[in-house]
């Protein structure tokens, strides 16, 4: 297998390779993509906007930009790399007999496409794991190699609550049917619509087995065309209970293996998060400069290509191994910041 086999068709795989759908991440739908890794984003509270009224006759103004601050970001990079020898190139391969007539050049195509969308993958993850810490913390804990830093999207501290002893959803005292509306409540204070609440399956299970929650809960049936985001039921791990008081309720725990191999839940235990699904979090994806990006005119062992999300795929040829590289410069930004309640509400 020559090494222009391995990188023919990488650029029409990578547009091919696609993440499988994740839960948090859907809630930072606007999308945007720079030509650097320092943004500059105005913090908005956008909620849901209106349109002003105008005489049909009149031009129209121009509509004020909402700018409360102004903050600069240096958004972090994600990498991915595995190393391939003969041996593992030929194991990837199985699967072909002497009655099947594909190309090296083929079969290479083949190869290339898994190991991106595998590695794709890999990054999604991260970006969830970045999502989910956004949502409930309101910021993102950026450790690796030189970084050390944290995002933080300056939430208002009043969409941080802990219902304190004696007002737990598990303890006597505690009501969650009064705290959700609170929570509905403090949302709709900066323009939002709370559409939803989601917390790790033992959370859910508590709040859906209150008696008085029961006994409102419409669970009955689920009409997809009712649910804001239908693929949230392909999401691995995703469980909906149902709707209250206009809210979809959702199960989700965030599994996933660290750079270490430990299992890990994304969603922190005994809280929940309750948010709009119309907001204005952008996950951008920004471009770190890289020279075989830049400099495809150096010749080398390396053949680089980058999607329309400023994803790039990297193959280099060594002596013993093939060299697959995954990189991206993006992060989920959690804008507006208020559009979210993190509530600590178990013991």
């Amino acid at each position: 297998m020559e090494f222009i086999d391995l990188t023919r068709a990488m650029s029409k795989s990578l547009e091919k390779a696609q993440p499988k759908p994740k839960m948090f991440m859907q809630f930072f739908a606007n999308k945007e993509r720079y030509d650097t890794e320092i943004i500059e984003l105005d913090k908005q509270f956008k909620g849901a906007r209106v349109a002003e009224f105008v005489n049909p006759d009149a031009v129209a103004d121009g509509r004020e930009k909402l700018s409360f601050d102004n903050y600069v970001f240096k958004l972090p990079t994600m990498q991915d790399r595995i190393d391939l020898t003969a041996k593992e190139l030929k194991k990837r391969l199985m699967g072909q007999n002497v009655y099947t007539q594909a190309t090296t050049a083929a079969k290479a195509a083949v190869l290339i496409r898994e190991i991106q969308s595998e590695q794709k993958d890999f990054v999604e993850t991260k970006m969830e794991v970045m999502a989910t810490e956004a949502m409930f913390d309101g910021q993102i804990t950026v450790i690796g190699k030189g970084e050390n830093r944290i995002i933080d999207f300056d939430r208002d501290a009043g969409n941080t609550i802990d219902l304190g002893a004696g007002n737990y959803w598990d303890e006597a005292g505690g009501d969650p049917s009064a705290d959700v509306e609170t929570f509905i409540d403090q949302i709709a204070t900066d323009g939002s619509n709370a559409t939803h609440m989601i917390g790790r399956l033992a959370t859910m299970r508590t709040f859906v087995k209150n008696e008085d929650i029961a006994a409102e809960l419409d669970n009955r049936r689920i009409e997809t065309g009712n649910v804001t985001f239908n693929s949230m039921l392909e999401i691995n791990g995703a469980v909906f209970y149902g709707t209250y008081k206009g809210l979809e309720l959702w199960g989700y725990e965030g599994n996933y293996v660290d750079a270490a191999g430990a299992a890990q839940k994304a969603v922190p235990e005994k809280k929940v998060v309750v948010c709009s699904a119309v907001n204005a979090n952008v996950d951008i994806a920004g471009y770190a400069a890289d020279i075989d990006i830049d400099y495809p005119s150096i010749k080398g062992n390396v053949k680089a290509s980058k999607d329309a999300r400023q994803f790039i795929s990297k193959i280099s040829k060594g002596k013993k191994v093939i060299d697959v590289e995954a990189i991206q410069t993006r992060a989920p930004m959690l804008v507006d910041a208020n559009s979210t309640i993190s509530a600590t509400v178990l013991v």
